[in-house]
């Protein structure tokens, strides 16, 4: 874990892994369970494969633990410092020649979609995780970035157990990977939509 320092001078928190010259980098951005296990674990999986990975926490610290928590989370949220975390960690991440993608689960999604559309090239690719549709299938679209959307009845970051959850797993990250491989370290844009 590291505190990174936003243009603001404000601070926040962030967990970085994987090689610091690693040609492939990955931002990745939590929905409304916050920063948790789960998203680590996501982390250490991209930074396995070799890239550099920062996962922020725009939370500021708060563990949520339940459905009503998340929504007075995600309602207290500044969006200004949203935007300028995710700025921070960008300015982390880049580094010549090295291609970016955002990964992004639920509300994260805009937020990342938002930060392409603002800094057009600061993605290479995107990811998203999310149980609707999201403002990253238009901006993929607009920017001609490769998306893969991976559309769940459950959130990947939840917590709780669920019947299933383990292959809903396995499937999303085989896909992922799949997408990683095919499209962000290849050339070329196509959508790969799963449900």
């Amino acid at each position: 874990m590291v505190y990174l320092k936003t243009a603001y001078h404000t601070t926040f928190q962030a967990y970085m892994a994987g090689p610091e010259d690693a040609p492939y980098g990955a931002l990745l951005v939590h929905d409304r369970w916050g920063f948790n296990a789960q998203l680590i674990r996501w982390a250490d999986k991209l930074a396995a494969l070799g890239y550099r990975v920062v996962a922020i926490d725009f939370f500021d610290g708060r563990e949520v633990r339940n459905q009503t928590m998340a929504r007075e989370v995600i309602k207290s949220i500044d969006h200004v410092w949203v935007e300028a975390n995710l700025r921070a960690a960008i300015d982390v991440l880049v580094k010549p020649g090295r291609r970016i993608v955002g990964v992004s689960w639920g509300q994260g999604a805009h937020h990342v979609a938002s930060l392409a559309r603002q800094i057009p090239g600061a993605f290479s690719a995107l990811v998203t995780y999310h149980q609707r549709a999201t403002a990253a299938r238009d901006t993929s679209r607009r920017l001609n970035l490769p998306l893969l959307e991976v559309v769940s009845d459950h959130s990947l970051l939840d917590p709780s157990e669920y019947e299933e959850g383990a292959r809903v797993h396995e499937e999303t990250w085989a896909a992922t990977v799949k997408f990683l491989d095919a499209n962000f370290k290849g050339a070329g844009k196509q959508a790969l939509l799963t449900k």
